[in-house]
């Protein structure tokens, strides 16, 4: 994770991608891309051109200014290397864009943590982002405070899984020296007897191929069951003390999973500590 994206409306939920993304810099030499979507008016009409464009200069102006204060800022104090840069378009598409662009292995995002208000801007796009990109998204919630990461969470669906894919959940673990949880979850009001017993050997599977993957990471396997996946999920990472959630994303209509897109989706809206989302391949 040498290099981090993280897109900012300028509000203090943004601010606190940012700071993740100083913390990951840090303590991993990597550069941070800072990035900025305008929303400016349409001057292909000539229609009160003078008074858009000067519209436009005044938004593309200030925006500039933020930037240029978040850069010095940080390169000041912190001694990284941070690159800024505005935009033209909808959040989403200058997201996804910037990512290629810049060649971004890790995407960094604000979002509204347990409160669920999908009108808030910056809340539903990070949703948005993480079900079109490649790329990894690390979400942070509104109300999270700055802490350094010691244990990981790691919810899985099955050992196919454990694979180069998760790769991105521990190499964030080694950056910062923390155990992982890996979790694999059985309904209640669904699974049979033999899913129980199947889900139970499963995860000693999980626990063995990583273990022999990553072999300086501490790993501790759970097998967990209940009626809601969200709230099981939430109560887990309550008792451990978690610092860090990591879920798989799956295209929908390729994978019917439990961890599918949208519940990863919901959980950026949800979750109280900081969501990795990785998409599958």
């Amino acid at each position: 994770m040498k290099k981090i994206l993280v897109p900012t409306d300028f509000s203090p939920n943004a601010a606190r991608a940012i700071d993740y993304a100083v913390q990951i810099a840090k303590l991993n030499e990597a550069t941070i891309y800072v990035i900025h979507a305008c929303d400016l008016l349409d001057t292909t009409f000539k229609d009160k051109l003078e008074l858009k464009e000067e519209y436009n200069k005044t938004i593309t102006d200030e925006a500039f200014a933020k930037l240029e204060m978040i850069r010095q800022s940080i390169e000041d104090t912190e001694r990284i290397l941070v690159n800024t840069q505005l935009y033209n378009g909808p959040v989403t598409d200058t997201v996804l864009l910037a990512a290629k662009e810049h060649g971004a292995d890790l995407i960094i995002m604000g979002t509204l943590g347990h409160s669920g208000i999908k009108e808030r801007i910056l809340g539903s796009k990070t949703a948005s982002v993480i079900g079109r990109t490649d790329i990894p998204v690390l979400a942070i919630p509104l109300e999270y405070e700055w802490s350094e990461p010691k244990k990981f969470l790691l919810a899985i669906n099955h050992a196919h899984e454990a694979t180069d894919i998760v790769d991105p959940v521990f190499d964030l673990a080694r950056v910062f020296n923390a155990e992982t949880e890996v979790v694999i979850f059985t309904h209640e009001d669904f699974a049979v007897a033999v899913e129980y017993v199947e889900d139970a050997k499963e995860i000693h599977q999980i626990e063995a191929v990583l273990k022999d993957r990553y072999k300086d990471i501490v790993i501790h396997p759970e097998h967990l069951s209940g009626q809601r996946f969200g709230e099981t999920l939430d109560e887990f990472i309550k008792e451990k003390e978690i610092d860090l959630l990591a879920m798989i994303t799956h295209k929908r209509n390729l994978v019917s999973s439990i961890f599918n897109r949208s519940m990863t989706k919901r959980m950026a809206y949800h979750t109280r500590v900081p969501l990795l989302a990785i998409p599958a391949r």
